[in-house]
């Protein structure tokens, strides 16, 4: 299994981060290989989401159960089904005295052949470009 950590530090407050992190709606909107988002149920403190995510000629689609935590704020991934035989993704949202700490961890393991081969060997940069579209994304709106 793979597995992917990064710490950021951020100038926007954890609650700035985490609704911006929590916004899946627009994903397509900025996320690179994100080709479309929707939230099909919202509650306070869980959603379910579909995403297609397109990389080159592959294209797949998966559903996830993200659970909203307090205190920390944080933000937790599963998948409910979809391309990968494990998934765990966590987002970590705490206040410092010049905004906030972003730790994100991700650990996976694609259940098709074709994308561990092809995708897993590329992640750590595709997590980079992911985080690093978020830090533009909050530039935006809140800077």
């Amino acid at each position: 299994m793979k597995a992917i950590e990064l710490t950021r530090q951020s100038p926007f407050t954890a609650q700035q981060m985490f609704d911006l992190i929590t916004d899946v709606d627009c994903y397509d909107e900025f996320i690179p290989y994100c080709t479309a988002s929707r939230v099909r149920q919202r509650s306070d403190d869980e959603m379910l989401a579909d995403l297609a995510v397109g990389y080159k000629m592959l294209r797949e689609t998966y559903s996830s159960r993200i659970e909203l935590g307090t205190e920390p704020l944080r933000v937790t991934v599963h998948q409910a089904k979809g391309p990968f035989r494990h998934l765990f993704n966590q987002w970590t949202f705490e206040d410092t005295p010049t905004g906030c700490d972003v730790h994100f961890e991700l650990r996976f393991e694609f259940s098709v052949p074709l994308l561990r081969r092809i995708i897993q060997p590329i992640m750590g940069r595709v997590v980079e470009r992911f985080v690093a579209a978020f830090e533009t994304r909050a530039l935006e709106i809140y800077g």
